[in-house]
């Protein structure tokens, strides 16, 4: 039974939606959360230490991304309020494609709610120790009250953290086999099958994503170096 599309085949054509930096982000922070829950099962903790900053420099440069990036990245253009997001929680089963020119009101807010996790994560890992062998740069300038709840901060947010993922790729599972259409691949070639004529998104220059990253850099290395 094929899906009940609102836009024929015919009429749809691969729009430019996802800039390169979105996508590296992206990607880079699947394989630093994998990189960090392998190191952290394993008792590597200078590399879960070291991924760890890596991860917050990605979530800074997130967040900066999202106030001077491209149109797509940018918060202004995906953060709805609640009546958008409740609309779209109505549509998200329809077996038709949502054709959304970058995030939708509900992909918007899992963006918002996996920044904050996994930022909060990699914050927490700063004042935490595995009370053998290794301690978080700031562990000896908090109490030993605030170093203990930063530790089961960042123990318990990883379990929620899981759940998140787990929710995020069963949302793109649905729209892979319930609403034919291919998040993976936008997320991959940065390109997304939508109704002609609807327009491309532009890129910001690499230029500027070179100083954001710079600037998002800074942070995690003097941490790094200082400490």
């Amino acid at each position: 039974m094929a899906p009940n599309d609102s836009v024929a085949a015919a009429d749809l054509a691969p729009v430019r939606v996802w800039d390169p930096y979105v996508r590296a982000f992206h990607w880079l922070l699947v394989i630093g959360i994998v990189a960090s829950w392998i190191s952290g099962e394993n008792g590597w903790m200078e590399t879960h230490y070291q991924i760890g900053l890596a991860v917050g420099g990605l979530i800074l440069f997130r967040i900066l991304w999202g106030f001077v990036g491209s149109l797509t990245a940018r918060f202004t253009q995906f953060i709805k309020g609640p009546g958008a997001v409740v609309a779209y929680m109505k549509t998200v089963f329809a077996r038709k494609p949502s054709h959304a020119f970058g995030h939708n009101a509900g992909g918007g807010l899992m963006v918002l709610v996996l920044l904050a996790a996994v930022g909060v994560q990699a914050c927490s890992g700063l004042f935490n120790a595995d009370d053998v062998i290794f301690e978080g740069p700031f562990y000896d300038n908090v109490s030993e009250a605030t170093a203990k709840f930063a530790g089961f901060v960042h123990g318990w947010l990883f379990n929620i953290l899981l759940a998140l993922i787990a929710l995020h790729v069963l949302v793109i599972a649905v729209y892979f086999f319930w609403k034919r259409e291919n998040l993976v691949r936008a997320m991959v070639t940065g390109r997304a099958q939508l109704p002609k004529g609807i327009g491309e998104a532009d890129f910001a220059s690499p230029f500027r994503a070179l100083i954001v990253a710079a600037i998002a850099a800074v942070p995690p290395i003097l941490i790094y170096v200082l400490n």
